[in-house]
């Protein structure tokens, strides 16, 4: 495989360029240099779709809320006729078309610069490009604004003493920041006093509102959360269609307001304070962060996935401006990787890899064992929501059915309607449980009696 001393040294002694004029060195220059890429061609893609473990302590409350889809992640590995393969990895179950086969198969992945569709694949062009060239990922998207990035910890809603242990978590790992959604079966008052007792000093929660509400539901809510230092930042707090709405957010509350499925505008017109490109192709990302440096915005990255896709997203803050935010990843979500190399976080911020390519390289070995592990399968657990004044509801709760991941966030997917209780919200005087205990004969009959019943009341 030639090397840059063997690319330059075949360009000139190969075209004379001593002999050139500029306007001939410049032709010559890339005539050398296509020819060289071309030279580099994806003969085949692998996939493997793993279930790696995830901590004891929170693993069966991420399996149960979001089911099999959330502890997946996909690994794909790009073979070339010269050696060289290149890594990309997508969360959850990614399957691999004959038509991205067709795309990809035989095309340069020098022909993929700043491609704006699948993620994964732009990860293994640039990890290709990069160990083909010799240089890091980053050194092929822009110039290089700083050496580390920060990182926030991922993790869904959870009773307040579970909520409370997630912080002691991510805090023991490193992070100074926490992200996640809240839903209408917890209160996220109760869970941001318990989270409060036990955070260290300056750590930080980042609450996604799921932009589900109106700001006469939500300001109340965020007016409860004053009192409370932990919290961060705020992601989509109202539905989308009244900005005016989130600028008098963004002026009234000291926290950032952040917006992800907003229009990109937002940031343009005062509406939100910051931008969140969430599992973005790197051709849309460089789009985001160019509107994010004009506006002078801050920009976040939330790709979520282990170790490969973590050294992807460095690469790309690490020459975005204003790409200041905590970018979220899940990379210690689990408790095996398949990279030979550790993303260490240290005071909130990890690394960028200097290595060529992504900076991390796949234990081809791990993985393949890794891979063999079959998909987990849920044993039978009941949903019971806890209305401080009545009732309480008993539901079950199958995530892995296509359109059912997100049901725990909103009362109306998990129970249909009519609603029973309060009406749905974020501070009601609730709190939720799984409910498993196959011995109890109370469990055998409402498991029973959710057979065929969206919930029963008790």
């Amino acid at each position: 495989m030639p090397n840059r001393r063997e690319f330059l040294a075949a360009l000139a002694g190969g075209a004379g360029l001593g002999l050139l004029t500029p306007g001939h060195l410049s032709a010559a220059l890339l005539t050398g240099a296509r020819r060289l890429r071309d030279q580099l061609k994806i003969t085949g893609i692998d996939r493997y779709e793993l279930y790696l473990p995830y901590h004891e302590f929170n693993g069966e409350s991420l399996f149960r809320y979001h089911g099999y889809r959330i502890q997946a992640t996909t690994v794909i590995l790009l073979q070339t006729n010269v050696g060289l393969v290149g890594a990309g990895e997508s969360w959850g179950v990614y399957d691999v078309t004959n038509e991205q086969r067709t795309k990809y198969i035989g095309s340069s992945p020098f022909d993929w610069i700043g491609a704006r569709s699948d993620l994964p694949f732009n990860m293994a062009m640039y990890d290709l490009m990069g160990k083909f060239l010799d240089v890091p990922a980053w050194k092929l998207i822009g110039e290089k604004v700083r050496d580390r990035i920060p990182v926030a910890a991922w993790t869904v809603s959870q009773t307040p003493e579970m909520m409370a242990a997630e912080i002691e978590q991510a805090a023991a790992l490193g992070y100074t920041w926490l992200k996640y959604h809240i839903d209408e079966v917890q209160n996220v008052v109760d869970q941001t006093r318990a989270m409060q007792q036990v955070a260290p000093s300056g750590f930080r929660v980042h609450y996604d509102f799921n932009m589900n509400r109106r700001r006469e539901d939500i300001e109340p809510v965020l007016d409860a959360l004053k009192a409370f230092p932990l919290v961060g930042r705020i992601e989509d707090p109202i539905d989308s269609d009244r900005p005016d709405d989130w600028r008098d957010f963004c002026d009234s509350y000291d926290w950032p307001i952040v917006a992800h499925h907003a229009p990109l505008e937002f940031i343009i017109n005062g509406a939100a304070d910051g931008y969140m490109a969430g599992h973005a192709p790197l051709g849309h990302a460089m789009q985001v962060a160019a509107v994010a440096e004009q506006m002078q915005k801050s920009l976040m990255l939330q790709q979520a996935g282990s170790y490969i896709n973590q050294a992807f997203l460095a690469h790309e803050a690490a020459v975005f401006p204003t790409a200041t935010m905590d970018h979220v990843n899940l990379a210690e979500l689990w408790t095996e990787h398949v990279t030979n190399e550790a993303m260490p976080i240290t005071n909130g911020s990890i690394d960028v890899p200097n290595g060529p390519g992504l900076g991390v390289t796949v234990d081809i070995d791990k993985l393949t064992h890794l891979a063999k592990a079959p998909r987990p399968q849920p044993k039978p657990f009941l949903v019971r929501i806890m209305y401080e004044r009545g009732p309480t509801i008993v539901a079950r709760h199958d995530p892995s059915l296509s359109g059912h991941t997100d049901d725990m966030r909103f009362l109306k997917r998990l129970l249909g309607e009519p609603i029973p209780g309060p009406a749905p919200g974020y501070m009601n005087p609730v709190r939720t449980e799984w409910w498993s205990d196959p011995d109890d004969p109370a469990f055998q009959t409402a498991w029973k009696a959710t057979e065929n019943r969206k919930y029963i009341l008790q």
